[in-house]
């Protein structure tokens, strides 16, 4: 290459390089919020967490920065803006504590928030409105941006479908499937072009109601319902959907995650009930694969692992043995940012669109067999506890089920765009 060619694709290089030209940091009662102002095209970003600093790994993108204006405050310690060279850069924030954050990317802003965990309990529904809001700007003065129709709902950054959604009926009747919902037993996996694929899995089925605590209201059947409002939801979005069962059908685990594999997903997602001992217990709590001491956590395992007629197969490894391989390891990272973005996107949806507070229970880690397998990222989420006479009340209304499917909806998109993570240090 000679030095003027070298010359003029490194100008080329530079010129299509985001550059990172202002930093500041405000601060609102325990929040504290710092905002980068972006300019330039190409930034992409990669988030880890290192004990207590929260490392933002820059592709394509260059700081210019003369300071950061404004004073750290607790629980932030330091703010590092850093030039790694040949084209990354990286932000180091340090805190003390546990420390919940969350962080953003909009036109021209990198926006990360922070605060000490459990003090800040909406922190991530601002920023995410932002999200919303610079994704579909037509909205962005509605009252109510997030209380929408599907039909209204901005679309992902994949291509779009377009086609009629049938809409939720209450939890145990039936409804005609709609034409762009597919089902495992009877569509073979053929995915529009360049749609990412999610396979979602209503757990439980036919022999194997679910828990026990549900009384007149079995999990298998709730559990169908919000899982084809989510599949009708996600397919408006643009992606492509399948569902593991559409009817009441027995599914081993292996079977579930089979299906999935076979149709060479993108995300596998299973949507299941809790019940706890104390009747009192409500909320959203969001699972991906790994092993855990937690006693909640071990005891709910055992209860999705063994139900009605067992579901491991013959000569199957023990548990522990299945969690070193690797193919789990590598997605253990995507599978827990999705299952934060869950954690934060359906208990904002529920605020926003229904008015009602739910308690969101954390993203965890835990050994649930459905999981096992499965090659692609995949969560649980446990959408509410049909132990909780009130919470069941509303699991089983049509608008309670639309507002879950939304918000996983909005976390998928999310995940996708990689605009936005949520976590905890």
């Amino acid at each position: 290459m000679s030095a003027l060619v070298l010359a003029i694709a490194l100008v080329v290089e530079a010129a299509q390089a985001a550059v990172i030209d202002s930093a500041s940091v405000e601060q609102h009662a325990n929040v504290v919020e710092i905002h980068f102002g972006v300019r330039g095209r190409g930034l992409r970003w990669h988030l880890s967490a290192h004990q207590q600093e929260l490392r933002i790994d820059l592709e394509n993108t260059r700081f210019e920065l003369p300071s950061i204006e404004g004073r750290v405050a607790p629980p932030v310690k330091r703010i590092d803006a850093i030039n790694l060279g040949g084209g990354d850069a990286r932000v180091a924030v340090e805190v003390s504590g546990k420390t919940d954050y969350v962080l953003a990317r909009i036109p021209g802003e990198l926006i990360v928030r922070v605060a000490p965990t459990g003090e800040a309990p909406d922190l991530a529904a601002p920023l995410l409105a932002e999200v919303e809001r610079a994704r579909n700007p037509a909205r962005a003065d509605a009252p109510h941006a997030r209380a929408r129709s599907q039909a209204e709902r901005s679309v992902a950054a994949v291509p779009r479908i377009d086609a009629s959604d049938s809409g939720p009926t209450a939890s145990g009747g039936r409804r005609a499937e709609p034409d762009h919902v597919r089902t495992a037993a009877l569509t073979p996996p053929h995915p529009a072009a360049g749609a990412p694929i999610v396979v979602i899995d209503p757990g439980h089925g036919g022999r194997d109601p679910g828990t026990e605590a549900a009384g007149t209201v079995d999990e298998k059947d709730v559990a169908l319902e919000i899982a084809r409002s989510l599949a009708s939801a996600l397919r408006a979005r643009g992606f492509d959907t399948l569902l593991t069962r559409d009817d009441d059908t027995f599914l081993s685990l292996a079977e579930r995650t089979a299906i999935a594999n076979h149709a060479r997903a993108d995300l596998f997602i299973s949507i299941h009930l809790n019940s706890s001992p104390d009747p009192e217990t409500s909320g959203i709590e969001t699972y991906y694969l790994n092993n855990t001491t937690d006693r909640a956590t071990m005891r709910l395992a055992r209860m999705e692992n063994e139900v009605a007629g067992g579901y491991s197969a013959q000569g199957q490894a023990d548990l522990n043995y299945i969690l070193t391989d690797l193919r789990q390891g590598y997605k253990a990272n995507e599978s827990a940012s999705l299952a934060r973005m869950i954690e934060a996107e359906t208990a904002a949806e529920i605020s926003d669109s229904l008015g009602l507070r739910v308690n969101e229970l954390g993203a965890k880690k835990g050994p649930f067999y459905v999981l096992v397998g499965a090659e692609m990222p995949a969560v649980l989420v446990e959408c509410g506890f049909l132990s909780n006479a009130g919470e069941t009340q509303e699991l089983t209304t049509p608008r309670y089920q639309q507002a879950l499917a939304d918000g996983i909806t909005d976390a998928v998109v999310h995940y996708f765009n990689a605009d936005a993570a949520v976590g905890n240090l």
